[in-house]
């Protein structure tokens, strides 16, 4: 199994943009990251999939044994933003932001709008100077 195969797009998704594309192959680099899904205006990238049919990545934060990451894209304005990030296992919540950091162009905004994380978004907006975190 390449990382390509842990992609996969809503039934709905008729269009991919480039940075669709650039974002989820970088996610699905990550060797946790089973299942990375494209949707109109978001991508999901989880370990586990939802069991109520849909087959949607679960991101659900402080979820026991979950690692996954929801970005919302807006393409018309550039920007990538953080709605959710979970890790139950030490390491890869940097790894998520790493990829999504690497994988978007420079001339696009990375943004946290709202931090809960007791600091993890502190020490990220650090280590990534792209990251923009609103307090």
């Amino acid at each position: 199994m390449t990382f390509r195969d842990k992609i996969s797009k809503a039934s709905n998704v008729r269009i991919v943009d480039p940075i669709y594309i650039l974002v989820t192959e970088e996610l699905a680099k990550i060797d946790i990251l089973q299942h990375v899904k494209i949707y109109n205006g978001r991508v999901q990238a989880s370990n586990i999939l939802s069991t109520n049919g849909k087959k949607e990545p679960i991101t659900t934060i402080s979820e026991e044994n979950v690692v996954g990451v929801e970005l919302l894209i807006d393409i018309p304005n550039k920007i990538v933003q953080f709605y959710s990030i979970t890790s139950s296992a030490k390491g890869y919540g940097e790894q998520m932001v790493s990829a999504v950091v690497k994988s978007v162009p420079h001339d696009w905004n990375i943004v946290v709008l709202m931090d809960w994380s007791h600091g993890f978004w502190k020490v990220m907006a650090e280590r990534y100077p792209r990251l923009t975190v609103n307090r």
